[in-house]
């Protein structure tokens, strides 16, 4: 993920994503910006996989979303962290839940 996460440094979408990010948190809307930059990611090269269920696909991004945000901007890092923790549960709890809790979902590299 964190291959990822610097890959991300260069790709103009996401700069542009972590811009509107940045906005969010100042006007505490950041819970619905971090989802778009997900999703965003999401559609990006970085996280496409057929062979990735949805749910990991939008796990790895998040996570590398949040990664990439603590590196460019580490001032971000509590808020993201929040954002993050309500996004997974939001999208992905239910998921998590019937795989038996985080420590039964499958990892793959």
């Amino acid at each position: 993920l964190r291959s990822v996460a610097d890959a991300m440094s260069d790709d103009a979408m996401l700069r542009a994503a972590l811009a509107n990010l940045k906005k969010a948190a100042a006007e505490e809307a950041l819970d619905a910006a971090f989802r778009q930059c997900v999703e965003t990611l999401c559609e990006s090269h970085a996280s496409k996989g057929a062979e990735v269920a949805p749910e990991m696909q939008l796990i790895r991004a998040s996570v590398a979303f949040g990664l990439y945000v603590k590196k460019i901007s580490p001032d971000l890092k509590d808020k993201v962290q929040g954002a993050l923790t309500n996004f997974l549960n939001r999208h992905v709890g239910t998921w998590v839940s019937k795989q038996g809790g985080w420590d039964k979902v499958p990892v793959s590299s």
